[in-house]
C-alpha cells in the first residue's frame, strides 16, 4: 500500500511497516492507521520484514509476536541493531490456545510482550485491541521518536 507525498510545505506522514501473518489483522490495522494519517507497509512474515527494511524508509515496525519463522522477539533484535532510527511496537494475543481455551503451558501475552520489550521494543499491546489503544501507542511512540531529534 503506497500514500501519496505531503505537499511540500508539510512533513511526509510517519511510514508504518506491519508485520503479522494473519492477513485479516494486517488488513484491519491498515485501514484503521492509513485512516489516521499514516504511511503503511504490509509483509507477513519478519524474513520480508527485514527485506523490505533494506529498501524501504519505515520510521515504525508494528510487528506480531508469534510467527512461522523467525519469531517477533528475533526480528525486534534484529531491528534494533541493524535499523536503530526505526522504533517497534510488539502486539501478541498468546498462543497455544485450544479451541475450549485450555492452554498447555502455555507462554502467557503478558511473557511474549516482556520478551518484547527486553528484545528492544518500544511499546507493547495484547490482542484483542481497540482502535483507540491501537493509535495511542502509535502515537506515543512516534513522539518519543520525534523528541528524540
Amino acid at each position: 500500500m503506497t500514500t501519496p507525498s505531503a505537499p511540500p510545505d508539510q512533513p511526509a506522514a510517519p511510514r508504518l511497516m506491519i508485520v503479522d501473518d494473519e492477513p485479516d489483522v494486517r488488513a484491519a490495522m491498515a485501514r484503521v492507521l492509513e485512516r489516521a494519517g499514516f504511511a503503511v507497509l504490509l509483509v507477513a512474515s519478519a524474513d520480508e520484514a527485514i527485506a523490505a527494511l533494506r529498501t524501504e524508509r519505515v520510521d515504525l515496525l508494528i510487528t506480531d509476536m508469534i510467527m512461522p519463522g523467525l519469531n517477533g522477539a528475533d526480528l525486534i533484535r534484529v531491528v534494533k541493531r541493524d535499523f536503530p532510527e526505526i522504533r517497534v511496537v510488539a502486539i501478541s494475543g498468546g498462543g497455544n490456545f485450544w479451541p475450549q481455551g485450555y492452554k498447555p503451558e502455555a507462554i502467557t501475552t503478558s511473557a511474549y510482550l516482556a520478551a518484547a520489550e527486553k528484545a528492544g521494543a518500544d511499546g507493547a499491546i495484547s490482542k484483542p485491541f481497540e482502535i483507540l489503544e491501537l493509535l495511542e501507542v502509535v502515537r506515543s511512540v512516534i513522539a518519543k521518536r520525534d523528541g528524540a531529534r
